[in-house]
């Protein structure tokens, strides 16, 4: 599978400290081998959810890619999505 970032993804992981942004790395190659043992749906909308210690990483998956939405602490990272 294919990794792709939105903009917005890629500033969310930038505005992550150091430790963070590595984890949210790791748990992205981790599910780019088989992303459904790790994704859960988010009610409502046709995205996933990945787990990084209190962050959440949003995502969409198409055919053989994984989106990278949105990534942000648990707290806010579903605020506006629908």
């Amino acid at each position: 599978m294919n990794i792709e970032f939105s903009e917005q993804a890629a500033k969310d992981i930038k505005a992550l400290p150091r430790e963070v942004q590595k984890h949210v790395i790791g748990v992205l190659q981790r599910a780019k081998i088989n992303p459904w043992r790790y994704v859960r749906r988010i009610v409502g909308t046709e995205w996933y959810r990945l787990r990084a210690g209190e962050y959440r990483i949003i995502v969409k998956i198409d055919n053989n890619t994984i989106y990278v939405l949105r990534v942000a602490h648990r707290k806010k990272v579903y605020r506006g999505l629908q």
